[in-house]
């Protein structure tokens, strides 16, 4: 089918008219935002047809659901006049027609997704190969899909930087990605413009690279408070004007326990030069935290509130391993991440005087 041109809607409203064969009379069909939540128009089937009118802000995903049936059609659209029609009880032959934006999908659905099943498929057979010289023939296969792929991505978001499906493909890539690239996922994210920042995917995938930025070097600390271990509130808002190493650990983390020794030198050192740490645990039992502290000569300020991996400053940071620290400068800054070693002395040699 030919993929027709991105167009304006009208100010006139949306008029969706069906007639699927296999639709019983008075069966109840909803027309709704994605979620399901809402209610945007409701009409019941009259002698093997149905109509609905409304208006909509701009062109986006949408589901139209037949309650009863147990069924629902996903239809892009604006402010168009939008015919459905088909004939089986399965829905399997609904045609979607006078969408422009559902044209747009349709090429998402037929083009552009099965080339990434193709990049599932053999990424796949990659792992499951019992052979180098297989898997080095699967990994050619894998390496001429994906770059396929992409390529259909980077030109659909191209050719439809304002239609929803342009936002849609991107959430879409970026969700199917193992290595979840926010960078590239951003990068794309720029060259929407119009409707398609208007969609719910937009919306959605503002989110995930907000989140992204929370610990980002370059970007503020978010602020927090915890009890140390006489059950005193502590907060990172307290040390402004220092330089701050953020450090998470815990006392049954041995790697943790392994990079203490290295932490104690940088603080010895450079806790008379405007440096100090403030460390986030991990633990679960105070009395294992504290038995840590004292046996690993950590005599800077310690707070927690004993949650495990529920630790709410961990979960503020996204922190998913330890050790994780972050280095904070004087105004609030996160100017370094992940300093292990002789790495954290040689960093506060640079910025410590």
């Amino acid at each position: 089918m030919p993929i027709a041109p991105f167009a304006q809607t009208t100010t006139a409203g949306f008029v969706v008219e069906g007639k699927i064969k296999a639709v019983p009379d008075n069966t109840l069909v909803m027309l709704s935002g994605f979620t399901g939540t809402d209610t945007i128009a409701k009409a019941k089937v009259v002698n093997g047809t149905f109509i609905l009118k409304g208006k909509l802000l701009s062109p986006d995903v949408h589901l139209l659901t037949f309650p009863s049936l147990n069924k629902r059609i996903v239809v892009f659209m604006g402010n168009d006049h939008v015919n459905i029609t088909g004939d089986s009880a399965s829905f399997a032959d609904v045609k979607v027609t006078g969408s422009p934006t559902n044209y747009e999908y349709e090429e998402f659905i037929y083009h552009i997704k099965p080339l990434n099943d193709f990049v599932d498929y053999y990424r796949t057979q990659v792992q499951a190969a019992t052979s180098k010289s297989y898997r080095d023939s699967v990994s050619i296969m894998l390496n001429t899909a994906y770059n396929i792929y992409e390529q259909s991505v980077e030109q659909f978001i191209a050719r439809k930087r304002n239609s929803p499906v342009a936002a849609l493909l991107l959430a879409y890539s970026y969700d199917t990605d193992p290595n979840k690239d926010v960078m590239l996922l951003q990068r794309r994210f720029n060259l929407l413009s119009g409707d398609a920042l208007k969609s719910q995917f937009a919306a959605n995938i503002t989110q995930v690279l907000a989140a992204d930025k929370i610990g980002a070097v370059g970007t503020k600390a978010p602020d927090f408070v915890q009890n140390d271990t006489t059950g005193k509130p502590v907060s990172l808002a307290q040390f402004k004007g220092k330089y701050v190493l953020v450090d998470f650990w815990a006392s049954w983390c041995r790697p943790c326990r392994a990079e203490n020794p290295n932490v104690v030198a940088a603080y010895n050192a450079f806790k008379a030069k405007n440096f100090t740490i403030l460390s986030v645990s991990l633990d679960q039992r105070k009395d294992n935290w504290v038995y840590a502290i004292n046996a690993d000569g950590l005599t800077w300020n310690h707070v927690s509130d004993l949650q495990y991996w529920s630790n709410a400053v961990a979960k503020q940071y996204h922190v998913e391993s330890i050790p994780t620290n972050f280095l904070v400068d004087p105004s609030g800054t996160i100017i370094a991440k992940n300093l292990r070693g002789e790495e954290l002395a040689q960093r506060l040699s640079e910025l410590v005087k």
